[in-house]
């Protein structure tokens, strides 16, 4: 049996680039604080590293700080970047991501004051609304919001959002949880206009367990890491220089083919939404949104089911948040989706198939086919129940 991977969103395959880049660096294993040759070694290879990442965002070296993933580089962004003094306004989405939803609920607990802003139903945020909560939350501390959807791959004006920001509180910091979007949607952090922005290795074919931070040019936070003093003070720890080189390398490999890879995700995208058309009863969720992430909602077919079912014949997609492991979390996610505007049953029955470039046009029409017959046979057979 052949195996289809489409939950890209969650994890990505590891690149042929990144892997080699990886071994080298085992290979070659000192320590990049270390003043010997093989110290140094290592350092220039995390630096050429940095600058890859750097140029692949239209940021300096200096501003790219490494962490052990999205979900660090979010709670680094958000704990170290609130500061004025504690009631002060921090503003987000009730559709963030865990890792971003939970700092923030950790600022409330100190006594910072937190304020959600309100979506349109095409997931959009409601730019008329973020002006209306950031005059009343002011003075503000900070701004998080995302870029693209972990979900539904809805992708927000991060440029437009940043300017009134800067317009209505010019002392807030903008904060972006980026980890959907590298290589994947043009992230220029200039043109976007954050000060804070979160990406991570394996969504583009890199290791798990290492991510990075930009943090604009003249922007100070408060480190939660202390120790040596690594990555400039921001996060101490001796870096991971396997994890740092293929990094840097699945970035190199992505960035270069960028083109190449949107439009080619695009045509898998649209063969496997044609292909839905025949089942019936199935809603696209989110308008806007990123050809790598497709989110659905399958009339009478229970998520966790249709999963199992498909993964008995090897195709693999996901229901909900790979970060997600229980109920707890399960029910905060159907309300994420809610707060975009779905119904509760829809939100109940949405699935997320996920792309990425190793996928081939007949992968995705085979998947299609297993993923008809399975909607089919389940929904006859609750009729028969």
């Amino acid at each position: 049996m052949k195996n289809i991977y489409l939950d890209a969103a969650s994890t990505s395959p590891i690149s042929a680039a990144a892997r080699a880049a990886a071994i080298s660096a085992m290979d070659n294993f000192g320590n990049p604080s270390s003043m010997h040759q093989l110290g140094l070694l290592a350092e220039r290879e995390v630096s050429a590293a940095r600058e890859t990442i750097a140029k692949a965002i239209n940021a300096k070296p200096t501003e790219i700080y490494f962490t052990a993933g999205g979900t660090e580089a979010n709670n680094l962004a958000i704990l170290g970047g609130a500061k004025l003094h504690i009631g002060a306004g921090i503003v987000t989405t009730p559709t963030e991501h865990s890792s971003v939803k939970y700092p923030f609920l950790a600022l409330e607990q100190r006594g910072f004051k937190m304020f959600h802003v309100e979506h349109f139903g095409d997931g959009s945020v409601n730019l008329e609304n973020l002006k209306s909560v950031l005059a009343w939350a002011a003075p503000v501390s900070l701004v998080s919001i995302h870029h693209v959807h972990n979900e539904t791959g809805v992708i927000q004006d991060i440029a437009a959002i940043a300017k009134i920001i800067k317009d209505t509180c010019p002392a807030a910091l903008f904060h972006v949880d980026a980890v959907q979007s590298l290589c994947k949607i043009p992230v220029d952090a200039k043109y976007l206009g954050v000060d804070l922005m979160s990406i991570s290795a394996h969504k583009i074919g890199g290791l798990k367990g290492c991510g990075a931070l930009y943090v604009r040019e003249k922007v100070h936070i408060a480190p939660l890491i202390l120790g040596g003093g690594q990555e400039s003070g921001f996060r101490s720890g001796t870096e991971n220089v396997p994890g740092i080189m293929a990094f840097g390398a699945a970035t190199k490999e992505r960035f270069e083919r960028f083109r190449e890879n949107y439009e080619y995700i695009g045509q898998l995208k649209e063969l496997f939404i044609k292909a839905l058309d025949d089942i019936g009863d199935i809603d696209v969720n989110g308008e806007n949104a990123s050809p790598y992430i497709l989110n659905i909602s399958v009339s009478d077919v229970r998520p966790e089911v249709l999963l199992n079912a498909l993964s008995a014949e090897g195709v693999y997609i996901s229901a909900g948040s790979a970060c997600s492991s229980n109920k707890k979390q399960k029910k905060e996610e159907v309300a994420v989706l809610m707060a975009y505007g779905l119904s509760e049953e829809r939100a109940q029955t949405a699935v997320r198939v996920s792309f990425s470039p190793e996928n081939t046009m007949d992968e995705i029409a085979e998947a299609a086919v297993i993923f008809e017959r399975c909607v089919l046979n389940l929904r006859k057979m609750r009729k028969l129940r």
